[in-house]
């Protein structure tokens, strides 16, 4: 099942203003944000908790992570129109808090550890987006420490630049929890963008991984991950355990 969106702002295509030494950042592009859910096996999606379709009443643009009910898992999606873009300087995924449970009303029940990866998207809300195979791993972060309104940002400039260099439609970017288990918390978050700087209120950001390159980069990431400590604030993870 998929749904498009025609006439939608998906490329606000802006650049980097520099006056003198100041350089003002902006939004690459906005991103076309969804969620999606599983029924009894968790590792296939087959419906949206939010989109522009309005499912459940809930509202459209919003990332659910987690579980909800005994079973579902809840992945959050959000993909970007490339057309027009180039791959020149820095680029950043960036998002908001938008709430400490899920978008049906479901009591907080604590943080979360969320890994995200980037997969070739089409600028479509897809289902199969859900379980669809990643192109790389942009990091991971705990939503302990993290307030409503709170910003989150990660360095995908080495894998925008590849998708540009594909030749891709649409840059997908999912949230999902880092392990899986029924009854876990679930968080939304919304305002996905791209963004020429990091934007984050709560942490250091670690470089994407190629999968391609995770072989190689494997021994150094492992000895690199010994050396993390996890801060008061949040948790980052350079690497796919």
């Amino acid at each position: 099942m998929k749904r498009t969106i025609k006439g939608f702002a998906l490329s606000l295509v802006l650049s980097t203003f520099t006056f003198g030494s100041y350089t003002k950042a902006v939004t690459i592009t906005e991103g076309f944000t969804f969620s999606v859910a599983s029924s009894s096996n968790p590792s296939i999606g087959t419906h949206f908790h939010s989109s522009t379709g309005g499912d459940f009443g809930n509202p459209a643009g919003k990332a659910e992570v987690g579980s909800f009910g005994s079973f579902e898992q809840v992945r959050g999606l959000s993909e970007y129109n490339l057309a027009g873009l180039t791959a020149s300087g820095p680029a950043f995924i960036t998002f908001n808090v938008f709430n400490k449970n899920g978008l049906f009303g479901q009591p907080p029940k604590g943080n979360l550890s969320i890994d995200i990866y980037s997969y070739p998207g089409n600028n479509t809300e897809n289902i199969s987006d859900f379980q669809g195979p990643a192109s790389g791993f942009i990091g991971s972060f705990n939503t302990s420490g993290l307030s409503i309104g709170d910003t989150l940002s990660f360095d995908i400039n080495s894998l925008f630049d590849i998708a540009i260099g594909n030749g891709d439609s649409s840059f997908g970017v999912r949230l999902q929890p880092e392990s899986f288990t029924t009854g876990m918390p679930t968080w939304t978050f919304d305002n996905f963008r791209l963004t020429t700087d990091n934007q984050s209120t709560k942490q250091s950001v670690p470089s994407p991984l190629p999968f391609y390159g995770a072989a190689v980069a494997f021994g150094y990431s492992r000895k690199l991950r010994m050396k993390i400590k996890t801060n008061s604030k949040t948790k980052v993870i350079s690497t796919v355990s």
